[in-house]
């Protein structure tokens, strides 16, 4: 640890007085900086001993739980930081009992209330004694990428926007009444970019980024997306192909399921909006929304170094469908130009297109069994997305993880989607085309 550094990634703590709620937060920022080890080594509970379930990650864990301050400094010698959440009562003695042990460096006091006096006694203590007291009153402290102590900087979409999950150059900034006040040297240009943001006052930002810049740097779409839905300003490849996928899904004819529904609708003489909606109701697993279950099940089978022969066979057996693969039109000698285009724009911009390259070695199997289970634009989308986030630098495993879980990528398909399903509507409505009848002979049905 640097000389002057209070915490590292190796820092551990003893949590006094469980609270769930801020432990927990501890625990999934250290799993979000990729940590090996929590950074709550074991919780201080007075009269009660045995273990807490929380998460790290994915997995349960289970934290020790000791009755007296002794007996965990005891159980956890290097666990060299007290975090106090005891009320304002008894933080004072529970603080000193925490000094008073031999292997504790730092501590943290969260309650407010505390009198002075007590407060001064346990600073000159600390003093006398080489340790630092955190205090009281505090909301705890933070090191970027490395260790947080209970509830700082808030929940952990305000850390990722903040980018406080990796290591940076960090100075400390609160704000009182009429003045803003930072600590720490910056140095460089950093001065005169916070009298910028001084100078922009309540602008609209978009992550951080002021609408102005935005205009002013030539955003494009993209741009704004990285920023609206992945709090971060992606590379000028990554942006183009979120363009590009949102160009080349905006409408496949007026036949296919969403805007089949939408143009029924609009001629029903509903509104925009009700027609709209009508068509995004269809896209799923069988129209569009299979993007994310393509990302799913193509990197569960990379990352897990699957063949193509035994990824297909797997989900044959389990009696799933190949999310990404087949089409109702498209043949493996008429392949669908918009997974060629993507292909290509990939291959020639992308630094690592591995999930792709898999992608393509499964439709190579696939085309075996079947003319038509060709990649479809979902499978297309979906591969060139996992290279797209593992292969910019700017997710970590678990955020690619979250993406793909929480389903991204078919926002992808009902934003660009949505711009064709409006135009379909304007078309029925500027040709005044009446209710529409569909044939009997389409239609299966028992009497």
């Amino acid at each position: 640890m640097a000389t002057g550094q209070l915490f590292s990634r190796t820092t551990q703590a003893l949590f006094y007085n469980y609270k769930q709620l801020p432990i927990q937060r501890m625990l999934d920022f250290d799993f979000l900086c990729g940590r090996e080890t929590p950074s709550v080594a074991g919780i201080i509970n007075p009269g009660s001993e045995g273990f807490q379930k929380l998460f790290f990650g994915q997995e349960e864990i289970a934290i020790p739980v000791h009755g007296s301050i002794e007996a965990a400094c005891a159980a956890h010698p290097t666990a060299d930081v007290f975090i106090n959440f005891a009320s304002f009562r008894s933080a004072a003695a529970s603080s000193m009992s925490a000094l008073k042990q031999p292997t504790i460096r730092v501590v943290a006091i969260i309650a407010e209330g505390v009198p002075e006096s007590d407060t001064k006694h346990l600073i000159a203590y600390a003093r006398s004694n080489n340790k630092v007291v955190i205090g009281p009153a505090t909301v705890g402290g933070i090191q970027a990428g490395a260790f947080r102590i209970g509830d700082t900087a808030g929940t952990i979409d305000n850390i990722i926007a903040c980018k406080l999950y990796r290591p940076g150059s960090v100075g400390f900034v609160s704000k009182s009444i009429k003045m803003i006040v930072v600590l720490g040297e910056l140095g460089g240009q950093d001065e005169y970019s916070l009298v910028e943001a001084l100078k922009q006052g309540k602008e609209p930002c978009y992550a951080g980024v002021p609408m102005s810049s935005i205009v002013e740097q030539g955003y494009g779409v993209g741009d704004v997306i990285s920023l609206l839905w992945f709090k971060r300003s992606l590379p000028r490849y990554c942006t183009k192909f979120i363009e590009i996928c949102i160009m080349l899904c905006a409408d496949h004819g007026p036949c296919v399921s969403g805007a089949h529904n939408t143009i029924v609708t609009a001629r029903a003489g509903k509104d925009l909006v009700s027609s709209l909606v009508s068509g995004l109701l269809t896209i799923g697993p069988r129209f569009g929304g299979a993007i994310d279950d393509a990302a799913r099940y193509f990197k569960d089978a990379y990352d897990r170094g699957l063949t193509p022969y035994e990824f297909v066979e797997s989900m044959k057996k389990k009696g799933i469908r190949v999310p990404g693969i087949g089409h109702r039109i498209k043949r493996g000698d008429n392949r669908d130009k918009r997974v060629e285009l993507l292909q290509e724009f990939a291959r020639t911009n992308f630094p690592s297109v591995k999930y792709m390259e898999y992608a393509v070695q499964v439709e190579t199997y696939t085309l075996t069994k079947a003319n038509n289970l060709v990649m479809n634009v979902d499978g297309a989308i979906g591969s060139l997305f996992l290279d797209l986030l593992a292969g910019s630098g700017m997710f970590t495993k678990p955020e690619i993880d979250e993406i793909v879980e929480i389903g991204y990528l078919n926002g992808l398909f009902v934003l660009a989607r949505s711009i064709g399903l409006i135009g379909h509507t304007f078309d029925q409505k500027r040709l005044k085309q009446p209710l529409y009848r569909h044939p009997w002979e389409d239609v299966l049905y028992t009497k």
